[in-house]
This record gives structure tokens, C-alpha cells and sequence, in this order.
């Protein structure tokens, strides 16, 4: 488990200091454009069998992180969508363990996508 919270911290800190900016909307973002972003600007990253990339954003007129996992959703190996959701609950706590506080948290299920997309807001910078 140690090397996921370190992955999740180095992906972070990396993000902070050099990462890429989005400026859409946190509230619905478009997920599989994210993903292609990540993936062309080599900021796409696996972790525990799943896509993770991070963004530099502004939430409520603070610096922030918008945290991305795609979670795929492969109908030939799933057990159902038990199996999904013990994934999902998987990604979502090692976020919270290494973060302890967030600023928001979604998992939103896209069919067409074939991926559930887990994402995150974590606020770096002080309120204006």
C-alpha cells in the first residue's frame, strides 16, 4: 500500500510544480478529453490497473488539483458491478489516506466510455 500513497504524493507534487492546466468546468468535466490530454502531454499514469492523471485548476478562486481515475469497466472479466465498486471504494480510499481532506469527491459511471471516472479536487492555495 505504500507505494501507491507515494505514487499519489510524487504524481501530486509533480502536478504542483509542473503540471497541466485545466480550465473547464470542475462540476462536469469532460473526462475522456482529460484522459487524452494527460495521455499526449505524458501525464497519464497506472495505478492500481487504473488511468490516474492530475491537473492544475482554480476551484472558488483557489489553487487546486483536479485528481482523475479511470476506472475501465471490461463486461468479459467483471464479476458485475459488485466488482466495480469494491474497485472504486479501493481508489477512492488510498485518495483519502493520502490526502486526509478533500475538497470534493465524485465517481461518475460513463457506459459509453466503458469507465467509471473517480475524480477529486484537493485546494492548494488560500481562499481570495
Amino acid at each position: 500500500m505504500s507505494y501507491i500513497i507515494e505514487k499519489l504524493k510524487e504524481v501530486f507534487e509533480t502536478t504542483i510544480e509542473s503540471g497541466i492546466k485545466y480550465e473547464g468546468s470542475t462540476e462536469n468535466p469532460k473526462y475522456y478529453e482529460l484522459v487524452c490530454k494527460a495521455a499526449a502531454n505524458d501525464h497519464l499514469y497506472k495505478l492500481l490497473g487504473n488511468n490516474l492523471c492530475m491537473f492544475n485548476c482554480e476551484v472558488d478562486n483557489t489553487d487546486s488539483i483536479l485528481i482523475l481515475f479511470s476506472i475501465p469497466i471490461n463486461t468479459s472479466e467483471e464479476s458485475g458491478a459488485k466488482h466495480v465498486a469494491e474497485r472504486v471504494m479501493e481508489v477512492v480510499e488510498n485518495i483519502e489516506k493520502c490526502f486526509v481532506t478533500l475538497d470534493d469527491l465524485k465517481s461518475e459511471p460513463i457506459q459509453e466510455d466503458k469507465v467509471v471516472y473517480v475524480t477529486a479536487i484537493k485546494k492548494i492555495g488560500k481562499e481570495d
